[in-house]
């Protein structure tokens, strides 16, 4: 090999590696989670109207007319949370009754919620499980077997856990809501221990209260 081209493979090598690393931590940038297009994937449910998902200036929109979809952004590496804070405001918000009602199948909505995938077993490929659940698995980088939502301006008080009427391996959990400047409200869950992370959901749903609202988050972060 001649001389003059060593350093230039080492260079390009170097690049390469450099561009590696900086796609590693493209999703999350001093735990503010980026909110742009091509940061999520939009899962769709067969049976049930999709809400409109938009990005305008690093804000996302979600617009809910008796529907229910989700953003997906799995996690190139397995990532410790320990805080989860979100800025958000809305126009309506789902029907929901009362804390029974929340706890129901007929008022399984939130104004908005996250949810944690936590990081679990290797689980064996069920070919009978619906198209967008074989999308979510087929996204993940590391398996999961369980999740949390946290939820704001829920119908429970403020660290009120709650099993998900739909699934058991599902834990709901209220955030807390301070109110901000121009309808902007912060909302906030701080963990005991951190949870070990492999992707997250970004939703709003009315589909089970036929309900119809807006929603815009301004601000995500993961600590």
């Amino acid at each position: 090999m001649e001389p003059m081209k060593k350093p230039l493979i080492i260079f390009y090598v170097w690049f390469v590696l450099l561009l590696q690393t900086s796609t590693l931590f493209a999703d999350v940038k001093d735990g503010a989670v980026l909110l742009q297009a091509d940061n999520f994937e939009h899962i769709e449910f067969s049976r049930i109207n999709s809400s409109r998902y938009s990005f305008h200036d690093q804000q996302l929109k979600i617009e809910v007319d008796d529907s229910a979809s989700f953003l997906m952004k799995s996690f190139v590496q397995v990532r410790q949370i320990k805080q989860v804070s979100v800025e958000w405001r809305s126009e309506g918000e789902p029907e929901i009754k009362s804390v029974q009602h929340e706890e129901q199948r007929e008022g399984d909505d939130a104004v908005f919620k996250i949810g944690l995938l936590l990081s679990g077993e290797d689980s064996f490929f069920n070919p009978f499980l619906p198209s967008w659940m074989k999308r979510v698995e087929e996204s993940l980088k590391y398996p999961s077997d369980n999740m949390i939502y946290l939820l704001v301006k829920a119908k429970h008080a403020s660290g009120e856990q709650w099993i998900n009427p739909y699934n058991k391996r599902i834990s709901m959990i209220a955030m807390n809501v301070v109110a901000g400047d121009k309808d902007w409200y912060t909302s906030n869950y701080t963990f005991e221990t951190p949870v070990n992370v492999v992707a997250i959901w970004l939703m709003a749903d009315g589909d089970n209260t036929d309900s119809r609202f807006t929603v815009k988050i301004k601000s995500l972060s993961l600590d």
